[in-house]
């Protein structure tokens, strides 16, 4: 709730403001891939909708799936 707070609910890849907060992703910026730290950094968090979520995030996740379980 903080990330969505401080980003006043608004969408970090398309911009649209939605209060509904069902429809709001706490997003890493930054895959983590297991590091703590960077999974509770504020700084690599953001606000995206779920559609953005879902159509852009999850495209460049799947982009990197060689990449799964490589914590280096």
């Amino acid at each position: 709730m903080e990330v969505l707070t401080r980003d006043l609910f608004t969408c970090q890849m398309c911009t649209r403001s939605e209060y509904r907060t069902n429809l709001l992703v706490c997003d890493h910026i930054k895959p983590h891939r297991g590091d703590e730290t960077l999974f509770w950094d504020m700084s690599n968090l953001q606000c995206v909708c779920k559609s953005c979520h879902d159509k852009h995030k999850q495209r460049d996740e799947q982009g990197s799936l060689h990449m799964r379980g490589v914590w280096d």
